[in-house]
């Protein structure tokens, strides 16, 4: 197994993922659901990545990653055809359900899987590459879904886009005999998972990767509603999606740069800055051509953190707690996502969609500040 299969699977299977996030919050308006509606269901992608992370994390620690990827990758598949065959708004929120459940598991297999290819430069330019991958994904599957909905519908996109899903799956099928079988055994007698909470470094990673992911889903998952509220069309909520997306992956080749000039922490910190500086605009505007520039800025600025976040908390992990230690670190992050949402969703309801992102410009704001504390 090398970095390029794992690519190979990654890129179709999260671009089918990305793509339903935002087609079943499109769809969902469509249906009639207002911004809580809309907070409950994409609260309802995290719920089960906070209740299984850890465990996906053991069971990738214990046995191998071959089965928690060929049930993640089947679950997605099912999850984003599901809304095809039962087009209404309670199957959005069951699809959610099964393809956050599947997600978890796949995520969690990846990243330690790519983790276990090398050790030093190797490693870092495997995640490295793997933060490509997600990026491109990030932008692939967004902007083919607002295509596809345009030119197609929503219905027929559910169809379309699990058949990326179903790709990734049967390429995994063919690989599986390179996939390794199992972990090195590990003495377990001893470990907790408060253990891992009494690193002062994991902690700093998790506070900080959470706040950057937070930051990072409320754009994707919110702006969907602003486009739409300014009648924007699908394709173009897509476009402003991906130029997002692909300032992402335009910074994050640059990580090995700026880690060796500025260092992690300070490129993490001035990131968020830049982040919070560049959110607080985007109320003000509704054309897609200053949108997508506003978007392209704020994906410069949160691309970094969740590859960095991975990379440090592999490397600070205890031995043979990799995939723990990457599970506990999406579970933290998920229960912001699963608070967050509703939370943002009844403050939108209120005040206007304006109040989220100026919400988020303050919460991204603050983690600045934690990490220059930091530093």
């Amino acid at each position: 197994m090398n970095i390029y299969h794992i690519i190979a699977l990654a890129l179709p299977n999260s671009s089918g993922f990305k793509g339903a996030r935002v087609l079943n919050t499109l769809y969902a308006l469509e249906l009639g659901a207002g911004p809580f509606d809309v907070g409950l269901l994409l609260a309802t992608y995290a719920l089960f990545p906070l209740l299984l992370a850890v465990y996906a994390g053991k069971v990738s620690d214990r046995y191998g990653v071959r089965i928690p990827l060929v049930a993640g990758m089947a679950g997605m598949t099912l999850g984003v055809f599901l809304p095809f065959a039962w087009p209404t708004l309670p199957a959005l929120y069951i699809a959610a359900a099964v393809t956050g459940a599947g997600f978890i598991f796949v995520q969690v297999s990846m990243q330690a899987l790519t983790g276990a290819l090398g050790t030093g430069e190797a490693r870092t330019h495997n995640f490295n590459l793997y933060s490509l991958a997600i990026a491109t994904a990030d932008f692939v599957g967004p902007v083919l879904a607002g295509f596809l909905i345009d030119h197609q519908g929503h219905v027929a996109t559910y169809l379309y886009l699990s058949l990326l899903n179903l790709l990734a799956l049967v390429g995994l099928l063919v690989l599986l005999r390179r996939v390794p079988a199992a972990s090195k055994p590990v003495d377990r007698r001893q470990q907790r998972m408060k253990d891992l909470l009494q690193s002062a470094e994991l902690r700093r990673i998790f506070v900080t990767g959470a706040v950057v992911i937070g930051g990072l889903d409320l754009f994707q998952l919110y702006f969907p509603l602003y486009g739409h509220s300014v009648e924007l069309s699908a394709s173009a909520i897509g476009m402003v999606l991906g130029a997002f997306a692909a300032a992402a992956f335009v910074v994050r080749a640059m990580i090995p740069r700026l880690v060796r000039q500025f260092g992690e922490e300070v490129t993490l910190t001035y990131s968020l800055f830049l982040a919070a500086a560049t959110c607080v605009l985007i109320p003000f505007f509704s054309s897609a051509v200053v949108l997508g520039a506003i978007a392209f800025v704020l994906g410069l600025g949160l691309g970094l953190g969740q590859p960095l976040s991975v990379m440090l908390t592999y490397n600070h992990s205890p031995a043979g707690r990799a995939g723990e230690a990457l599970g506990l670190r999406i579970a933290i992050n998920n229960s912001i996502h699963v608070v967050v949402p509703p939370v943002f969703g009844a403050i939108g309801t209120v005040l206007g969609l304006a109040s989220v992102f100026w919400g988020n410009s303050a919460l991204l704001a603050l983690g600045g500040y934690f990490s220059r504390k930091k530093i």
